[in-house]
């Protein structure tokens, strides 16, 4: 009798934990969807009192299944997946600021309590939504961690992400508090494809067009898009959940390119603390420089700017709250806004990896001070930088050098004209650096003489750097473009920089990208030449580099495309995000390795 009654026991067991998930799962999925509502609709007094309600509900029967779910031991990570101390605490400390929440919710709600200044702020609603979401996000974060252990290619998930996100975006941006006067459902695709991809190209004014509500999804948009989708989720799932299984590490090593599995938790954690330090910094200096100019008068006012561009400026995005982009009149003659956004577009280009090189040979630098003064040896690192960093570094500052005495020996009387000198020179440089697929414009680029906007054409293909918020086909392919032309005319068999050999799957890997890259765009203005006949070629040539390489600059032309013609722009951009060979690997399934090779022959080539 026993063992039937044991087996109806776990078979209980099972089935109450099966229902406790998906409860949990189905408020996880509601709570955003009614904020969603809450924020894109219109409400009433009494149709927020229904939802404050609901969400109370919400969170008084979340903090009932995940305490049904511990009591009956829920044992769904299996040991690769365990929870390490840390993440173990982590989530007990978040268990026990739900349970008190909701306790005292349950409490002033059947007045079992009276009420005080304390309680009230317990049971506020906006806290209550948070906790709700806060919640949700790390069940999610389960779920997506489940989903990146299994055999998926990460190519797949990341372009999924990107899409998915696109798509949510869109209909975000189509909700009634999110415009002014509403929006075409193809312009509100396009302002997502444009945020989530970092592009900066839209087909309405974002500052006419969207109200605070929409702009701040916008920012939104851009946040998750500069960091990278996977990157985010990627993040909670190992920081929250302990996801540590080495299927789950080599994926997420693919999705990072690191090459340390052990190290991809702080990988992830070194990524979200630079962006969100950078920008905070940059934030703090815009905020400085417009505090007590005209048409900043407000403190939110000021705030929101502040926060919107250094977001913007960093993640690549160019998007801009003003309806002349940094050309506006409010800010077209503040030096010191295009330098601090100029700045935050250099570190964003630069890359993540270049940052944590950085911050590897500061904390060597720091740690031989402490051994310096405790009158210990030294520790000798003859190759701080690594050979990425070395390239980015080095093309980066040709590159950004170079343009920038270009644009203010060629454009000092044309586009820079109406700046006085420091205005010229703050301007020159964020010409210089916006291409980098930044899309800021800070001048007329209607005055521009045509030898510049072709440079400007070149600089956004070039792009930035790789696992960075840029574009393009990266300073390091065209790097190796440049090395392999020079290596071959010289007759060198094999590629060398900074005294390293350079793999033959690099170079084919780089042209494998540059060839594709101008095919792709090849075909694209083609197609827009034969949607768009009335533009002329350049003007689509430059609409089609600035959406493939991500960038954001136009000509004016975006705004005048017909919705199909837009459609070609939104798939350019969701390409140039993804990944030229991201993308070919998510469509083309990988051949199987040969164990053998054939006979070489050589081909004419000349």
């Amino acid at each position: 009798m026993r063992q039937p009654a044991g087996r109806f026991l776990r078979h209980l067991r099972r089935w109450a934990l099966k229902l406790v998930r998906i409860l949990i799962l189905l408020i996880s999925v509601a709570t955003p969807f009614g904020v969603v509502y809450m924020f894109g609709y219109p409400q009433t007094p009494e149709s927020m009192r229904y939802l404050a309600a609901g969400y109370q509900s919400l969170l008084i029967l979340m903090w009932v299944c995940v305490t049904i779910r511990v009591l009956l031991g829920d044992t769904s990570d299996d040991n690769n997946n365990r929870l390490n101390r840390r993440n173990r605490t982590i989530l007990l400390g978040a268990y026990v600021v739900l349970t008190l929440i909701a306790v005292f919710n349950i409490a002033l709600r059947h007045r079992w309590l009276a009420s005080d200044s304390f309680l009230d702020t317990i049971s506020a609603p906006w806290l209550i939504v948070v906790t709700l979401l806060v919640a949700s996000f790390l069940e999610l974060a389960r779920a997506v961690s489940d989903i990146l252990s299994r055999k998926v290619n990460p190519s797949s998930i990341l372009a999924g992400s990107f899409l998915l996100i696109i798509l949510v975006g869109s209909g975000l941006l189509m909700l009634p508090n999110c415009t002014h006067h509403g929006i075409r459902y193809v312009d509100s695709l396009f302002t997502a494809a444009s945020a989530v991809c970092v592009t900066g190209l839209s087909t309405v004014s974002t500052a006419e067009t969207f109200t605070t509500t929409g702009q701040v999804v916008i920012l939104i948009l851009i946040q998750i898009g500069g960091l990278g989708i996977m990157t985010v989720t990627s993040f909670f799932g190992l920081f929250f959940m302990g996801q540590t299984s080495l299927k789950s590490q080599l994926q997420l090593g693919d999705l990072l390119s690191s090459d340390k599995m052990g190290g991809l938790g702080k990988t992830l954690v070194k990524i979200i603390a630079v962006t969100l330090s950078v920008e905070a910094l940059g934030a703090g200096l815009l905020y400085g420089v417009v505090e007590g100019q005209p048409g900043f008068a407000s403190e939110g006012g000021r705030i929101f700017f502040s926060v919107f561009h250094s977001v913007s400026g960093f993640c690549n995005a160019g998007f801009s709250t003003l309806p002349g982009n940094l050309y506006d009149p409010l800010v077209r003659h503040l030096w010191g806004v295009p330098v601090i956004i100029s700045w935050l577009v250099i570190f964003g280009g630069i890359g993540f990896p270049i940052f944590s090189n950085f911050l590897v040979i500061v904390g060597r630098v720091l740690k031989n001070a402490v051994r310096r003064i405790r009158r210990r040896p030294l520790e000798r690192h003859p190759r701080q930088w690594s050979l990425n960093s070395y390239i980015v570094l080095k093309i980066t500052v040709i590159l950004v050098l170079g343009t920038w005495v270009y644009m203010l020996a060629a454009e000092w009387n044309h586009s820079l004209a109406e700046f006085s000198f420091m205005g010229k020179l703050s301007q020159g440089f964020l010409a210089a650096v916006t291409p980098r697929t930044a899309g800021f414009n800070g001048v007329d680029m209607h005055r521009m003489l045509p030898a510049t906007l072709i440079l400007t054409t070149v600089l956004m293909w070039i792009g930035g750097a790789p696992q960075s918020t840029a574009g393009g086909i990266k300073v390091t392919t065209f790097y190796l473009l440049v090395k392999n032309i020079v290596g071959t005319v010289r007759g060198n068999s094999a590629l060398e920089a900074h005294k390293r050999e350079i793999p033959a799957e690099s170079v084919r890997r780089a042209f494998a990208v540059i060839g594709i890259s101008l095919s792709i765009l090849a075909m694209s203005v083609t197609v827009l030449t034969f949607l768009e006949p009335q533009i002329p070629i350049s003007a689509l040539l430059f609409e089609a580099v600035s959406a493939l390489c991500t960038v954001g600059l136009g000509l004016g032309t975006t705004e005048i495309l017909g919705p199909a013609a837009k459609v070609v722009l939104v798939v350019l951009m969701f390409v140039g995000r993804v990944g030229i060979i991201g993308m070919m690997m998510a469509l083309v399934k990988p051949q199987p390795h040969r164990p053998y090779c054939y006979p070489n022959e050589d081909i004419l080539i000349n």
